[in-house]
């Protein structure tokens, strides 16, 4: 089919501790034909997806139930899945050099730069 989108298919794990963004980032992702996982709002269960759930990327938000993100971010690497972060508290330069070249979006964030951040992860990887 011509005209599928890249993440026509690819599984992306949400993890975003605001309930409304998460919904949004869903609903997003679905509409170019992603399968969700989550969207995890806890830290406990994007935790649980990121070990056990077959994925393609992430989209990670970065301050995340009063902590940050980065056990997440550790396991997805470890596992070899790459993922976008997504964050309104820091910027490449505020990063921890672990993840100094991983890519940033700055919210708010629109749909198509969304898309196009991981879409660019997965066909790069």
């Amino acid at each position: 089919m011509k005209d599928a989108h890249p993440l026509r298919g690819h599984r992306i794990l949400v993890a975003e501790d605001d309930a409304l963004l998460a919904v949004t980032f869903e609903d997003m992702l679905k509409s170019v034909g992603a399968t969700v996982v989550g969207p995890a709002v806890t830290l406990d269960e994007a935790e649980k997806f990121a070990e056990e759930e077959t994925l393609s990327a992430a989209l990670l938000d970065i301050r995340f139930d009063y902590n940050e993100i980065w056990p997440v971010a550790r396991i997805l690497a470890t596992r070899g899945v790459p993922f976008v972060f997504s964050t309104g508290h820091y910027d490449r330069e505020s990063l921890p050099p672990e993840w100094s070249g991983r890519p940033i979006l700055r919210k708010p964030v629109g749909h198509q730069k969304i898309v196009a951040a991981l879409t660019e992860v997965i066909l790069g990887h």
